[in-house]
């Protein structure tokens, strides 16, 4: 087969793709409306094509063969998924890397004499600040146990702003490269939240929303036209302890003082000359001539392409698959990796979207099935999530419990970018918390309610005709105003299942009620913060989480491990049935189109969540985002 590996210039310049030839616009008459069915019958035809080819070439795709000797070449375009099922969306049927294996081949080709070094490149966005962590760590590995060299290039870094995040991860690299008309932007941290009180009351919508504590700022953004003196404070703490960090991090590996490095955030923006002088990237030149001079250290001419680039994603399939051979002949403990990735629901409403969710019902039968199995000897949960539903967090709880209690089965917890509210509700009974140190962490609290939309049928001339059974029948109607009889209850479920979250927590952490209260009240907190707090046991990542569980069933380190991860990835012919048997209704089409708006993104996933409250009650959610600017 041919090996996808990039020689010289090709590996920072895909290939030339001609251009298609433009079809006729059809003419808009009596034809139209026969148009658009055959243009939706082709485009339904293609999906369908697409998918099938996808099954086929992926059945067919064998694993590449690596060469004796190669520098790897890591495209960053965005977030690593946490967990991919299947390749269906992708060309061929070909995954996407997720951050586990990323991290992985990363520290796997630390020790690979057949890996000369690593070139990585910023082509587009990149991943959140706890994933650049994980990346941090595996980098590290990389070029001090392996003592290879690691550069990275980038045209800019942050050219319209957002560049501290790019940055924290290139500081990472022996040498930062960027191309002569790039900017350094580092304009520190910044957190916003949309207040709409004004908006609704223009409107004629009235927010009901009941939170337990005063830190629980889920709905805030509702209910106040401004922020909070106890939202400004916790957030204000959460940006500090974040920065810091990353300050401390960058001026580490940079070797550059703190204050000098904090004077060059302060100036915003740095043109590349003026990031050479400041000590802040080591060249300003072209990607072809970061080739050249790669090739040239390697094999002492600039033109020997002998030597060949392989796609970091490429590389981790082929030592995964060597890797698996080398199991399957030596007899390893399994520890399984279970997924609860996304808002937590009982259970996910179809194949469509599964990753933005995590189903109580399909997790709780991933652990019940890992309890059960003599094979497996550890269970690491893996979180990534904002909470939801108290119910469904509880059903997850539950099974983590009995796998612990009844099976003698050690749970050890790793965070990625979240682990609050319902996150770390599920998170509280593991054994051993991992957590990266952005981790948002905490938020020990709940929230729950209803939006009121009686003045906005005034306002539209809508008039409801009502018909009640039952003293307190309207509570959840949206047409409904709250009563004292129905306020009272709202708040007699508060009352109740935050105290059932505190004492969950007291449980697991091995606390009293008392030492939980003061570090809850609805709180979120940075991993590093949460450690300070004992909310978290260590500061590490999924790879420092199954070390851990290797220690416990009695083997050195992860790499004697049989990691068996769940939900296993579907083949693209099961993607393509999910796809099929998924039901999308025009609202979740409307908001997945809406979602594209970056700009209305804190308020629809506030209202996700509000949506999820009034139907099931409560929410134990937590939507704070602090973005690196």
């Amino acid at each position: 087969m041919s090996q996808n590996y990039f020689r010289k210039r090709p590996l920072f310049s895909p290939p030339h793709k001609p251009e298609k030839p433009q079809k006729r616009k059809p003419r808009i008459g009596g034809f139209l409306w026969s148009a658009l069915k055959r243009t939706c019958m082709v485009i339904g035809a293609f999906v369908l094509i697409s998918a099938l080819m996808g099954a086929f070439f992926s059945s067919k795709e064998s694993v590449p063969s690596l060469p004796k000797d190669m520098v790897l070449y890591m495209p960053i375009e965005g977030a690593y998924p946490e967990n991919t099922h299947g390749g269906f969306t992708a060309p061929f049927g070909k995954k996407p890397l997720t951050i586990r294996e990323a991290v992985a081949a990363l520290e796997a080709a630390a020790t690979d004499d057949r890996v000369r070094g690593l070139i990585a490149e910023i082509k587009g966005g990149v991943p959140g600040v706890s994933q650049i962590q994980e990346l941090r760590a595996a980098l590290k590995t990389f070029r001090e146990d392996g003592n290879k060299f690691a550069y990275i290039y980038a045209e800019s870094y942050g050219e319209a702003g957002n560049g501290l995040a790019p940055y924290y991860l290139a500081s990472a690299f022996d040498e930062i490269w960027m191309q002569p008309i790039g900017v350094l932007s580092l304009s520190g941290m910044r957190a916003e939240m949309p207040y709409m009180r004004d908006l609704l009351d223009k409107a004629g919508v009235t927010p009901a929303f009941f939170a337990r504590k005063e830190y629980k700022n889920a709905f805030e953004s509702f209910m106040e036209r401004d922020m909070s003196a106890a939202t400004e404070e916790s957030m204000t703490a959460l940006i500090d302890n974040m920065a810091s960090r990353m300050v401390h991090d960058i001026a580490l590996t940079r070797m550059v003082p703190v204050t000098h490095l904090k004077f060059e955030i302060d100036q915003g923006l740095l043109t590349g000359k003026e990031a050479l002088v400041a000590g802040l990237i080591d060249r300003v030149d072209y990607a072809d001539v970061l080739v050249a001079e790669t090739h040239a250290e390697m094999t002492g001419d600039p033109d020997n392409t002998d030597i060949p680039f392989v796609r970091l994603a490429d590389y981790a399939l082929a030592h995964g698959h060597e890797k698996s051979l080398l199991a399957q002949a030596v007899k390893r403990p399994v520890v399984a990796v279970i997924y609860a990735q996304g808002m937590i629901v009982s259970r996910s409403e179809g194949g469509i979207g599964r990753d933005d969710v995590a189903a109580a019902e399909d997790i709780s039968g991933y652990i019940d099935a890992a309890a059960e199995d003599e094979r497996v000897k550890a269970i690491v949960l893996r979180i990534n999530s904002p909470g939801g539903s108290p119910s469904a967090s509880e059903t997850i709880r539950r099974a983590l419990v009995q796998a612990q209690k009844e099976k003698g089965k050690p749970v050890i917890v790793s965070m990625g970018g979240a682990a609050a509210s319902g996150g770390y509700w599920i998170a509280a009974p593991a054994d051993r918390i991992f957590a990266l140190p952005a981790t948002l962490t905490g938020s020990i609290g709940v929230t729950g309610g209803k939006f009121i939309l009686s003045g906005l049928w005034d306002k539209v001339g809508v008039n409801w005709g009502t018909l009640q059974w039952g003293a307190n029948a309207g509570m959840w109607s949206m047409n409904e105003p709250l009563t004292d009889r129905s306020r009272e209850r709202f708040n007699a479920l508060m009352d109740n299942t935050y105290d059932a979250f505190v004492a969950r927590v007291a449980e697991g952490r091995h606390m009293t009620p008392a030492a939980v209260e003061e570090i809850a009240r609805g709180r979120v907190w940075s991993g590093a913060q949460a450690l300070e707090r004992g909310l978290v046991d260590e500061l590490g990542g999924l790879s420092e989480a199954l070390d851990y569980a290797a220690a416990v069933v009695g083997v050195p380190d992860q790499k004697a491990l049989n990691v068996v991860v769940m939900p296993k990835p579907l083949t693209p012919v099961e993607e393509l049935m999910s796809l099929l048997e998924g039901q999308v209704t025009m609202g979740q089409s409307l908001q997945t189109y809406m979602r594209q708006v970056s700009w209305l993104e804190p308020f629809l996933s506030r209202m996700d969540a509000a949506t999820q409250t009034s139907s099931s009650g409560i929410s134990a959610y937590e939507p704070v985002s602090v973005l690196p600017d």
